[in-house]
């Protein structure tokens, strides 16, 4: 699927879809729950992925309307589980699968198959589990358990894999210490640690990582899914490009992508948000560059590179590496798009830098089957007429984002 964004002048009120990251933990959670009623939660590519995971494992549930009431499993199963090119859903139920004394066949699309997942796997394996797979664990790979619980110490690439072990060691026989050597992304293990608590489960945060009771019972119950920031980081952007949005169900939660709201004020953007109403209003703005550490909040980074485009001055982007083991290498794909768009970029090991100060942008970037290449790199359309290859890759997160642009007056093309 090809779309043409086109200078427009855009105004009006949206809300965000559902939160992408909560979605696939309350899913998880109502599933090792005895009764749970989800609401509100996305149902995009990657979210679907898990809910047809959690079947597998032996959960039921029904749908009306917005609402999923599910029947939890006593027992996890396994078999042969292709994951598509979700990579969360993937590493949690790497975890999962190794509480199962059957060997599971974890797969994905061949986005998913570049992704490596070794140090997760590694820990497992030294808390009981087998596996069979290639030097890096990359899908397809097998797992089975059944692991116990112990001590245990990680250096992880990605926050994925402290939620995975988090999720597992809940679950099995005997307690257990996580010791954090190194993570990325760590507002992710937080939100983690949110939709556990809330599911009753207990964790104990140390000075050195984690301590985890095991055999413990999950306990989701109600679970409302709140608005994704990730998401509503494109309308924000979208506001401060082209007119003004408002964002009208952007309720504060513990997602770390909530810092986009500083993140544009620091660039000098017109954006307010009144926590009690949910309400952001993010207005046509005259932005400054920035010094941006991507440490926590790396799926912010699209985004923001876009509006460093934009941004007087020269704007670094930092501390980004673990971008590079995302859907794709995001660091390399930003950089190109920013070039086919004639803007000024250098690619570090680490991030970018981006001589910004353009007013208008014209011709063609491919998602290169990144959700978040198509989400942040169209709305440069916006200041002249951008041409997004690949743009079906939105259905990951946000399915309507082109026809949301659309609702607030943007000029979109599809075909």
């Amino acid at each position: 699927m090809e779309v043409v964004v086109r200078k427009s002048d855009v105004s009006g009120d949206l809300k965000a879809p559902p939160s992408k990251s909560y979605t696939h933990r309350a899913f998880i959670s109502a599933s090792l729950s005895k009764k749970s009623v989800i609401v509100n939660p996305l149902l995009s590519g990657d979210t679907l992925a898990t809910l047809r995971a959690c079947k597998q494992i032996g959960a039921s549930f029904s749908r009306k309307a917005e609402v999923f009431e599910f029947s939890g499993t006593d027992e996890i199963q396994g078999g042969y589980f292709n994951f598509e090119n979700s990579g969360t859903t993937l590493r949690i139920f790497t975890g999962l699968l190794s509480l199962c004394p059957d060997f599971s066949t974890l797969d994905g699309d061949s986005s998913l198959r570049t992704r490596p997942n070794r140090d997760l796997v590694l820990a497992l394996k030294k808390l009981g589990a087998f596996a069979k797979g290639d030097e890096l664990f990359r899908a397809p790979f097998r797992i089975k358990g059944i692991i116990k619980g112990g001590e245990i110490e990680i250096k992880a690439e990605s926050s994925q894999f402290i939620s995975s072990l988090l999720f597992a060691l809940s679950l099995a026989k005997g307690d257990s210490f996580l010791k954090i050597l190194a993570t990325k992304s760590r507002p992710y293990i937080d939100l983690t640690t949110d939709v556990l608590e809330r599911a009753g489960v207990k964790i104990e945060r140390t000075a050195e990582g984690y301590f985890i009771p095991g055999e413990q019972e999950f306990h989701l119950g109600n679970f409302e899914v709140p608005a994704d920031f990730s998401s509503a980081s494109y309308l924000i952007a979208a506001g401060i490009l082209a007119g003004e949005v408002k964002i009208v169900n952007a309720f504060d939660s513990m997602q770390g992508d909530k810092k986009i709201v500083e993140i544009c004020k620091e660039m000098g953007a017109d954006v307010r948000w009144d926590k009690e109403k949910g309400l952001i209003v993010a207005k046509r703005s005259e932005l400054s560059a920035i010094s941006f550490n991507a440490g926590d909040t790396p799926d912010l980074v699209p985004t923001v590179a876009v509006l460093c485009a934009v941004a007087n001055g020269v704007s670094e982007i930092y501390n980004a590496e673990h971008l590079r083991i995302k859907e794709i290498d995001r660091i390399s794909g930003i950089c190109k798009n920013l070039k086919a768009l004639g803007v000024d970029v250098e690619e570090k090991r680490d991030g970018l830098k981006i001589k910004g100060g353009k007013r208008e942008f014209f011709g063609t970037v491919d998602s290169f089957g990144d959700h978040r290449m198509a989400l942040a790199f169209s709305l440069l359309g916006l200041l002249g007429e951008v041409n997004c290859r690949n743009a079906e890759a939105v259905s990951v997160s946000y399915p309507n984002f082109f026809e949301d642009l659309r609702k607030i007056g943007a000029k979109v093309e599809i075909s």
